[in-house]
């Protein structure tokens, strides 16, 4: 038995399904980029809020703010959140009045680097950019030259664009 106008594909054919197939993986493949990017700046995000909390925890029982996020471990944190690229971190300034003992820290500014531009909450962080109201690092009493949250290095001082550096801090 046979059966009629029954054909098979011909070459041409199976390379355009081929093509096809392959464009919309592209496709697929460049927007789980983004969507990788979009969920390492939330964890960013979320560990920068955490720290955040364990922070305002310790002031509220020290008056002051430590000098590094370790301060805060086992007491405020189980760890210092890492981010999630192995080749950034998390940047911590305990801030002082100018001049005054570290040990009274009552500032601090505290920020991440993000992937995407795109994050609305860019648009809500401190976006500091240089040594405000006065205050100076617990450090070596400057402002870190690598630490600007208005950039898209997080260490360039004037703002350029795109915003990069989601920072959050207690100056204001």
């Amino acid at each position: 038995m046979q059966l009629k106008g029954l054909r098979g594909f011909t070459l041409v054919e199976l390379l355009m399904v081929i093509a096809i197939i392959g464009i919309l993986a592209g496709i697929i493949t460049a927007s789980l980029g983004d969507a990788r990017k979009s969920g390492r700046d939330a964890k960013r995000i979320a560990d920068v809020k955490n720290i955040q909390l364990s922070l305002a925890l310790y002031h509220n029982d020290n008056l002051r703010y430590p000098h590094s996020l370790s301060q805060l471990v086992p007491t405020y944190l189980a760890s210092v959140p890492k981010d999630p690229d192995p080749n950034r971190t998390y940047i911590y300034v305990g801030l002082m009045p100018g001049g005054a003992n570290c040990g009274v820290g009552s500032k601090y500014h505290l920020g991440a680097r993000l992937e995407l531009a795109t994050n609305p909450l860019l648009n809500e962080d401190a976006g500091l950019t240089k040594n405000a109201n006065g205050y100076a690092a617990c450090f070596g009493g400057a402002f870190p030259s690598d630490f600007f949250g208005e950039s898209s290095d997080c260490s360039t001082d004037a703002a350029s664009s795109p915003d990069l550096c989601y920072d959050v801090t207690n100056t204001n």
